[in-house]
């Protein structure tokens, strides 16, 4: 079952289902603001909160979120441009600006140098503080159930986005960063316009 105690999840969990075991988790502010921002990204949970509020932007309509070039030698793609109504973003914008008020502080991160992951200390004003790997996993499993995991969500989302007939490709790299292994996805870049087709596909499920 590798790291997964009880063996890897491959089913998909509907939206409803997944709001309403949130509604019933009766998270804290921050710890529902983290479950929604990686339900809806998709990233990894590393990904997720090493964020810090330079990359957070609001427009009218969108919260949009800068997560750079993706680890373990993702592509870098724009900004994924998160519609304002959908359920439970309103947590994470509120994080993202609590952050703002905060002193910037020390919090350990990983980055990747030559295929080898290196631990290095950063400074700045972390939109998720007190969250890392195993207060990620709590999370989740708090939400879902014991037998879940945060990458879990990573796939949720991938293959929501899969389901759509229109799908390629080329819009699952451009929303994920993910390089695929295939000779074909070698050739392919990744597209602005495909990352917004994935998020119009999901706006008929959140609004």
């Amino acid at each position: 079952m590798g790291k997964y105690k009880f063996g890897k999840k491959e089913e998909i969990l509907p939206f409803r289902l997944i709001k309403q075991k949130v509604i019933n988790a009766n998270l804290r502010l921050r710890d529902e603001a983290f479950f929604w921002f990686l339900y809806y990204c998709g990233v990894r949970k590393s990904e997720a909160y090493e964020r810090v509020a330079g990359d957070f932007k609001k427009s009218a309509t969108h919260l949009i979120v800068d997560f750079h070039r993706r680890k373990k030698g993702g592509a870098e793609v724009p900004p994924l441009q998160l519609p304002l109504n959908w359920y439970g973003i309103d947590k994470i914008v509120m994080s993202a600006r609590i952050a703002l008020t905060y002193r910037p502080k020390q919090k350990a991160v990983y980055i990747y140098k030559n295929g080898k992951r290196v631990r290095t200390v950063r400074k700045d004003r972390w939109v998720f503080p007190r969250i890392q790997s195993t207060k990620a996993w709590e999370i989740v499993q708090n939400v879902l159930g014991e037998e879940y995991y945060p990458h879990f969500l990573r796939l949720n989302r991938l293959t929501e986005i899969a389901q759509d007939p229109t799908a390629s490709l080329t819009r699952l790299k451009s929303f994920s960063g993910i390089k695929s292994t295939t000779a074909l996805d070698s050739y392919l870049g990744t597209a602005k316009k495909e990352q917004q087709k994935a998020i119009e596909y999901m706006s008929q499920k959140y609004e």
